[in-house]
């Protein structure tokens, strides 16, 4: 069955109501399971057999939210060749959680489609739609 892995990092909330309303787009294809996690709580079996990962954060003082990091180097010992990826978060001020994860992904050899999903503060109902529309495509596409 293909697989859709969502994990995300959010300080405010904002970027675990994108991750949500990405996964809740993914579940409308039949036949596709969908993991959503926080970093906190994802391990490496949630990512390993993915054919698509998504990975969301945060902004936090012009970096990436803290606790993204450790997920991403637990990443760097798969083998994500080929697989397909897409960055999302929200941030208040800079922005620079989309192109760090962006950057990484890309390092591990994934198909990254860009520029990704970013929400400045709080997600509009333009970027949450186009959250759910990231979800839903994603998973059509990988079940195809």
């Amino acid at each position: 069955m293909p697989k859709v892995a969502i994990i995300y990092a959010s300080g405010l909330g904002r970027t675990k109501q994108m991750a949500e309303t990405i996964a809740d787009g993914a579940r409308t294809i039949e036949g596709v399971n969908v993991v959503l996690k926080d970093a906190y709580d994802a391990t490496i079996e949630d990512v390993k057999d993915a054919d698509a990962i998504l990975l969301g954060g945060s902004t936090y003082n012009y970096k990436l939210i803290r606790a993204m990091d450790p997920f991403l180097d637990k990443m760097k010992g798969l083998d994500l060749k080929g697989k397909v990826g897409i960055a999302f978060g929200s941030y208040g001020w800079s922005g620079e959680s989309i192109p760090t994860i962006t950057k990484r992904m890309k390092a591990f050899g994934m198909n990254v489609i860009e520029p990704g999903v970013t929400a400045i503060q709080v997600p509009d109902a333009a970027i949450i739609e186009r959250c759910f529309k990231t979800g839903r495509t994603v998973a059509q596409g990988i079940k195809a």
